[in-house]
């Protein structure tokens, strides 16, 4: 959730659909291909979109809370069942390889929709880290018998998330407050972190040599995520299934397949 910037109108329902130009907003932080609409009547109301969000979570009263039979929660564990039944599937295939798992954290496998009704939706470093802090985040539904199920096969469990270092210790409290189990130590890995599991972003001038490509010179998510991926992969794992809420959690490559949660508050490239 690191540096993200909240893109309601790009949730509306049917939005891409819009006759109109496309303009490539092509800042450095966010770089979003979206259209132009050729009026306001062709974009969803932001306090309406809100609204939506809050019924899609069955919180309509906007307490923070989803609700456990809410449509949310009902896509998130079909995912998870999907992932299930995938690992099961290739659990035994291949002996020899090390296989693992890859998730992302923010809203693939702890949920931020409470953050984000607090906040109305406006990202703030400050405020966010409060949350991480204290570990106030509830698990994304299906998602911790996912990740207990794949440790039980015998997957290792590698978490990819691009919050900062300083927030690691207590991303892996809040993964187990909410009875995810401990992630597997990596101890084939040399640097860039992820010796006990989970990757964190460094700052730049802590980069790693499979980050050090990153022209900006700070990689986006997709570069991030991707070329981490590929250290695993050179450590030699065989990722086997990719967990994420952000297409930018799932491009680039170095998994056998992708599975992305729902998401419709943010964007992040």
């Amino acid at each position: 959730m690191h540096g993200r910037m909240l893109r309601l109108a790009l949730a509306a329902a049917g939005l891409f659909a819009i006759l109109g130009a496309v303009v490539a907003f092509a800042s450095p932080s966010l770089p979003i291909n979206a259209p132009t609409p050729r009026s306001a009547d062709q974009m969803t109301n932001i306090d309406v979109l809100r609204q939506e969000i809050k019924n899609y979570y069955g919180d309509p009263a906007g307490t923070g809370d989803f609700a456990p039979n809410s449509n949310y929660a009902k896509e998130a564990s079909g995912v998870a069942d999907a992932g299930e039944r995938w690992l099961a599937a290739r659990a035994h295939a291949g002996r020899g390889h090390k296989k693992a798992i890859v998730l992302d954290v923010d809203d693939t496998t702890l949920a931020t929709y409470d953050y984000e009704v607090a906040s109305n939706w406006d990202y703030n470093p400050a405020t966010n880290a409060d949350y991480v802090v204290n570990e106030r985040f509830p698990a994304v539904p299906g998602m911790v018998d996912l990740v207990s199920r794949a440790k039980a096969e015998g997957y290792a469990v590698v978490f990819l998330t691009g919050r900062p270092q300083s927030q690691e210790d207590a991303t892996l409290g809040n993964l187990e407050k909410v009875g995810y189990p401990a992630p597997t130590a990596l101890p084939d890995a040399t640097e860039g972190g992820g010796s006990d599991g989970i990757f964190t972003k460094p700052a730049v001038a802590d980069y790693p040599s499979y980050l050090q490509f990153c022209e900006n010179p700070t990689c986006n998510t997709d570069e991030y995520k991707s070329a981490t991926r590929g250290y695993l992969e050179s450590l030699g794992y065989d990722i086997v299934a990719n967990f994420g809420d952000q297409y930018s959690d799932l491009s680039g490559g170095h998994e056998d397949r992708t599975f992305k949660l729902p998401n419709p508050s943010y964007f992040l490239p």
